[in-house]
């Protein structure tokens, strides 16, 4: 499935800037990176996080544009290397780290751009998670609007209906593909 997702998105038209490099702070920048960003969070009546692709590069998903991703593997001729499957991936340390910080109460709400559902998999409650392009392990059905878990379609291809009201249920995640 990830690397079915991933061809579906290569005619996307602007992919940006590809293969920049990875920069590493030193230990004592990052030191005082980490209190400033302790000290913004814990000043803040709100806190909203925002996640991209490269939040689960430590689960084994590549990201899109950076040194190893998707579309820069793609501009050199390559496939891109997953370390695992969509399926296979395990939250990281930092979903479960936005997780803690959503049950102390610190994070009221997550945003993220990301379709693998790892922040879902972490146990970080839906209705405090906007996905934006969707999840590839839920359906949404289309009369109800209940999220339901992907299932298996039937040897014709049209999608199973949701147990609690017979309609049909929709893919949550966008593709171009």
């Amino acid at each position: 499935m990830s690397v079915n997702y991933a061809a579906g998105l290569s005619p996307y038209a602007d992919k940006g800037k590809c293969g920049l490099p990875e920069f590493f702070d030193p230990p004592d920048d990052l030191e005082r990176k980490i209190h400033e960003l302790a000290s913004l969070v814990r000043n803040s009546s709100y806190v909203v996080f925002h996640t991209g692709a490269g939040i689960s590069t430590a689960s084994g998903i590549p990201d899109f544009r950076g040194p190893n991703g998707v579309w820069t593997m793609e501009e050199r001729g390559l496939a891109p290397k997953f370390d695992t499957t969509f399926e296979n991936a395990q939250p990281s340390k930092t979903h479960m780290a936005l997780l803690e910080l959503q049950r102390k109460g610190v994070l009221r709400f997550l945003v993220s751009q990301n379709v693998d559902g790892l922040h879902v998999r972490s146990g970080f409650p839906r209705n405090k998670l906007a996905e934006l392009h969707g999840n590839m392990f839920v359906e949404e059905c289309i009369k109800c609007g209940k999220y339901v878990p992907l299932r298996r379609r039937s040897g014709s291809g049209s999608p199973e209906k949701n147990g609690d009201c017979r309609s049909r249920a929709r893919e949550t995640f966008e593709s171009t593909g």
